[in-house]
């Protein structure tokens, strides 16, 4: 019965966390979020902002036409390296580094490292990156935790998706990193901590995607 539940906890780590799970489920999350995260750029930094920050606007103008073949799925790659006709995300996110199209730009770098398995390249962009949107942040942070996973790093993986559920809560992406440490502390054999942490989605997250079927995780930390 043991060897089973420990069957159980090993496949829903690999569930939560392996790549290419992550990208087919939350691919639209990831586009869409950014793209959200312009607009209230947009809305909230005035023309004015604009017009003594035009690093910042030029920022903007620079990266779209890349955003839009990443978007719809481009192949070859251009959007990375740029074509004669656009920057590529390589680019922008050099030559405007610390402005929001920069850190859309390095975003991306980082999600295509993660999706070629350079998982190193990868933390080393998110790193980069600084978005204030509560969503997309914690999502950054979340995605460093999963890569460590990738690498074997458990530890860390579970200090990262920690520091990301505390990142402003809400009911979203809070359970959703907790269950992720919750996972990693059972692979670590760390029962008492992923206890503490699936409680806390029971106490504080009970009507979230994770508090629905919390119990049994629960149970299994337990036993």
């Amino acid at each position: 019965m043991a060897k089973n539940e420990n069957k159980k906890a090993v496949d829903d780590m690999q569930k939560l966390t392996s790549t290419e799970s992550f990208f087919d489920k939350n691919r639209k999350v990831l586009i869409y979020g950014a793209i959200g995260l312009v607009v209230v750029i947009i809305g909230f930094i005035g023309y004015r902002k604009f017009v003594t920050e035009p690093h910042i606007e030029a920022s903007q103008d620079a990266y779209w036409n890349a955003f839009y073949d990443f978007e719809y799925g481009d192949t070859t790659g251009a959007y990375i390296t740029g074509t004669e006709n656009y920057m590529g995300f390589e680019e922008i996110s050099s030559e405007y580094s610390g402005t929001p199209g920069g850190n859309i730009a390095t975003y991306v770098l980082g999600l295509n490292a993660m999706e070629k398995g350079d998982f190193e390249g990868a933390i080393a962009y998110f790193e980069e990156v600084e978005f204030e949107d509560v969503m997309l942040g914690t999502l950054v942070l979340g995605l460093i935790g999963d890569c460590y996973v990738e690498l074997g790093k458990y530890e860390e993986a579970a200090a990262q998706f920690e520091t990301a559920a505390v990142r402003e809560p809400n009911e979203y992406t809070s359970p959703m990193m907790l269950k992720k440490a919750g996972i990693v502390y059972q692979e670590l054999g760390q029962n008492d901590k992923a206890v503490i942490a699936y409680q806390k989605i029971k106490d504080e997250w009970p009507t979230s995607t994770e508090g629905s079927d919390i119990d049994k995780y629960l149970i299994r930390a337990q036993n």
